[in-house]
């Protein structure tokens, strides 16, 4: 951690009370730090009351319960990371957001299985890792189909809004759901978004 520069003053007492209270001191700010304590009035104490302000700081946090299954999740993605080759499909993600768009107006659409209000249009699949690369569209106040996904999903919304697990995601949002997981997106606005999943991914009922 930086010392503070220069010799004792007000600003420089109050920064390296800080430090000491955060435990970060380096060699040259434990050095000024000690002349401190035997010089500077009252230094002692405002070390003191810092540390006890820290020491608060967790106690102030609203605790968030952590996924009984995150573990087993984290390995998982490790582990498939580490042993297939990089998705070509991917790649498909470095195209504007506006060439996106334009490569989606070029399409043929059709209603998603299982609803007439969603399209989907269908642009690239690579059959060897069994993943499929497509553009999906709806008006506002639409509810996605339940799904499962076999392996995981991309999502990158292109335009409108897309809301899953309570957090809505807009223009230039990407939302990345690992495999064996399940979701029903929603949108307030409508969307039109480009997805790359599983050809394998299966509409729950």
């Amino acid at each position: 951690m930086t010392h503070p520069e220069g010799p004792l003053n007000p600003d420089t007492i109050d920064e390296l009370a800080a430090l000491c209270a955060l435990d970060v001191l380096d060699a040259e700010a434990q050095s000024q730090a000690t002349q401190a304590f035997v010089e500077v009035e009252g230094f002692a104490q405002q070390v003191r009351e810092y540390e006890a302000a820290v020491a608060a700081i967790p106690y102030s946090v609203t605790p968030i319960p952590m996924s009984a299954d995150l573990k087993d999740r984290l390995f998982q993605r490790l582990a498939q990371d580490a042993s297939a080759p990089a998705s070509q499909l991917m790649k498909l993600l470095e195209y504007s957001i506006e060439a996106l768009k334009q490569q989606a107006a070029q399409l043929t659409w059709e209603p998603m299985k299982g609803t007439n209000a969603i399209e989907i249009a269908m642009w690239q699949k690579d059959q060897l890792r069994r993943e499929a690369a497509f553009f999906v569209r709806t008006a506002a106040n639409e509810i996605f189909p339940n799904h499962a996904h076999a392996t995981g999903e991309t999502l990158l919304v292109l335009e409108g809004d897309v809301i899953t697990d309570g957090q809505i995601y807009r223009v230039g949002d990407r939302i990345d759901s690992m495999a064996n997981t399940k979701h029903q997106p929603t949108t307030q606005s409508g969307c039109l978004v480009f997805c790359i999943s599983s050809m394998d991914d299966e509409i729950l009922a």
